[in-house]
């Protein structure tokens, strides 16, 4: 994967933009704000928007687990040692702790089909 000459960020060849001299090796995020390209122009440029709108939907992909991490940490600190509520909260931690998993892969093709919604659509042009 080549490399962009400004940000030296490692991208597909899709994500740069097309031209010889100052354009050569530049990515499309670089080339809109070094005013190389026109927003217009590249067709993979993701605005803020919809950056925002992919890094939300990748962090709500994994913030179970990070969730579960959390909540054990908690359980072996405080509830550990409370014998009713430890043990009903224990098994109720556990529970949730063997569901995610396999939640997170079922839930693959619907997460897929919305980051494809989000991923603008991209034709290489002749010599790319």
């Amino acid at each position: 994967m080549p490399a962009c000459r400004h940000c030296q960020g490692t991208y597909p060849r899709e994500y740069f933009i097309h031209g010889n001299g100052p354009r050569k090796d530049v990515c499309v995020r670089c080339g809109v704000d070094k005013g190389l390209v026109e927003e217009s122009e590249v067709p993979a440029y993701y605005s803020k928007d919809l950056a925002n709108a992919r890094i939300n939907l990748r962090a709500r992909r994994y913030s179970g687990f990070l969730w579960v991490g959390v909540l054990w940490v908690i359980w072996i600190s405080y509830f550990g040692n409370i014998p009713l509520w430890g043990m009903a909260s224990g098994i109720a931690l556990l529970l949730i702790s063997l569901v995610l998993p396999v939640q997170f892969i079922l839930g693959h093709a619907k997460y897929q089909a919305k980051l494809a919604h989000l991923t603008p659509s991209y034709e290489r042009p002749k010599g790319h």
